[in-house]
């Protein structure tokens, strides 16, 4: 009998047994195939961005990316950059938003401060691990004390000098890259040289003050406030932009266009400006505003303050906002936006945008010669200030600050106002504006 109730009960043992292991199948066959059902399910993602971003989007990065993710439909919108800012601002505390949104540098310190977008350092992003993946200064742009992270660099935009070579081969001058920056190591050498290169009414050194403005101040690491928000436009550094100016201008260095005016772009054409102070960038707005004219321009370092030559001009971030519905399909797209290889490589090779994805920049095609610039290997130059540059202290009044200075800069060399009543007015305009 004993031994009858044994049996029974590894039987009854065994039954059980299996249909566990059965009812596990059928639960782990389940969940799989709600795994694959959610991977196959189509997910449309709205995107937010700017001309010309839009188009390269449409044209690059969407046929990519659903090449990897045939399930998600992106659907780029692309708004003015004078009112893309305020929109995506309004959306934001309206909780109308798009999945993802881009972010352009100037306006970083307002939408950031904002925390309305996905803080990336916590799960599932993770994107502090990811912090030494990215140049520095860029970094530096998405988080904050706390560790918020709103968003992942795009495009960054180290800056350099570009020289017409005809006109300081005409001059007797260097035209190699290492020549003219030894000639113009400095901006006291930049002036000098300007004296030469310099023909009233004929042929310019540069294009237009701010340009001085740009370089010098993210060279010295200062900025328009200081961390106790109080405006110090009269610091030793804006003070030795002032100076600098001021010479050219009385020489008459700088052109009389407006920056990309079509008189502008004319004198780009026909080879009147000898040099300009702009991020990588502009080597494709001089390549489709130069025709002919291969061979003729040149880069290297700009001219060096307290011993430093690096600045950025430009630069953009892509993240997610919080009230956003489809996150995770929106990290995805963040993700291969900023990290993609084939992406990066075609949106540098059709606009030249620079990588912040520090992977990308030592690729071969970001090092190929260019025929345009006469076999010159340009990220030689580009790569060295972009490992170098120093993100600048930036507040949200900023705009209104850069806006009071560069009229400034106009007084001084077009309206003959002396340098000290001319930042006396600007003081008086900026601090009235942020009150």
């Amino acid at each position: 009998m004993k031994k009858m109730w044994v049996l029974f009960c590894l039987m009854v043992l065994f039954i059980l047994s299996a249909c566990s292991e059965d009812a596990a199948d059928l639960n782990g066959s389940s969940e799989n195939d709600a795994d694959n059902e959610s991977d196959d399910e189509t997910v449309d993602l709205t995107v937010w961005t700017w001309p010309n971003n839009d188009q390269t989007f449409e044209d690059i990065t969407i046929p990519l990316f659903q090449e990897e993710y045939p399930n998600i439909n992106v659907t780029v919108q692309g708004f003015g950059q004078d009112q893309y800012a305020d929109k995506l601002s309004s959306a934001l505390i309206g909780g109308d938003v798009p999945d993802v949104a881009m972010v352009e540098i100037n306006d970083v310190v307002n939408i950031k401060n904002l925390e309305l977008f996905e803080d990336l350092s916590q799960e599932p992003y993770n994107a502090g691990e990811l912090s030494e993946d990215y140049l520095d200064y860029f970094w530096d742009y998405v988080t904050n004390d706390d560790g918020y992270i709103f968003a992942l660099p795009k495009n960054s935009a180290p800056a350099a000098m570009f020289y017409n070579k005809p006109i300081f081969e005409e001059a007797g001058l260097p035209t190699d890259p290492e020549g003219v920056h030894e000639l113009m190591a400095t901006w006291e050498d930049y002036v000098n040289v300007a004296e030469d290169l310099t023909v009233e009414g004929e042929q310019w050194m540069l294009g237009v003050p701010p340009e001085i403005l740009n370089a010098v101040t993210q060279q010295a690491e200062t900025a328009y406030y200081n961390e106790n928000n109080e405006l110090q436009i009269d610091n030793e550094h804006f003070m030795y932009v002032y100076d600098t100016v001021e010479q050219l201008g009385d020489m008459g260095a700088f052109s009389p266009f407006e920056q990309y005016s079509p008189e502008w772009n004319a004198a780009i054409q026909q080879g009147s400006i000898a040099t300009f102070l702009f991020g990588n960038w502009f080597g494709k707005y001089l390549k489709n505003n130069t025709e002919g004219a291969e061979g003729e321009w040149g880069v290297t370092y700009a001219p060096a303050y307290l011993g430093t030559s690096a600045y950025d001009q430009g630069g953009d971030f892509i993240g997610i906002p919080k009230e956003g519905e489809n996150k995770d399909a929106a990290w995805k797209f963040v993700q291969f936006v900023t990290q993609n290889s084939e992406n990066l490589q075609a949106m540098y090779e059709q606009d030249e945008l620079y990588p912040a994805y520090l992977d990308a920049v030592d690729e071969d095609w970001m090092n190929n010669e260019s025929s345009f610039f006469g076999g010159q290997v340009t990220n030689e130059i580009f790569q060295v200030v972009a490992e170098e540059m120093a993100a600048p202290y930036v507040t949200e009044n900023d705009p209104v600050a850069t806006d009071g200075v560069n009229s400034m800069l106009t007084n001084i060399t077009l309206g003959d106002m002396e340098v000290e009543q001319a930042l006396e007015q600007a003081k008086q305009e900026i601090e009235a504006k942020t009150q």
